[in-house]
């Protein structure tokens, strides 16, 4: 009688796993594009990139005297969209960087030229 039990059981048991395995899960599968992915690593560069210019000890003094946080900063820049990310890096591409330094060579240049040929200084001996 035992046996006769743990038959019915077993069946019991049996009958709605065997319904319920043919229930299944929609699934749902796509191409992934190179653009989508080179977006999406482009757009990790760059988030890595804005964050190791706050890591700067110089950017972070700054950041201090302004009273901004570094830490906060941080946080703003996890949380921006990609497009965000995109954008702020093209304007840090775009910014010159040392700009005016080869014109403000140049003058230095030029009056040190006009000093030693005037005489008052004698910077450029003559060879």
């Amino acid at each position: 009688m035992k046996y006769r039990s743990l038959k019915q059981f077993v069946c019991f048991l049996m009958v709605p796993l065997m319904m319920l395995a043919g229930v299944t899960a929609q699934t749902q599968a796509a191409m992934i594009s190179t653009d989508n992915i080179a977006a999406e690593v482009s757009s990790d560069l760059g988030r890595d990139e804005i964050k190791s210019l706050l890591d700067r000890q110089d950017v972070s003094e700054q950041l201090s005297a302004m009273g901004v946080n570094t830490a906060d900063v941080m946080d703003r820049v996890d949380a921006m969209s990609d497009a965000e990310i995109a954008q702020l890096h093209q304007q840090m591409e775009t910014l010159p960087a040392g700009a005016g330094a080869l014109g403000t060579i140049a003058l230095v240049l030029l009056i040190l030229i006009l000093l030693d040929v005037a005489g008052v200084t004698d910077i450029f001996p003559r060879v």
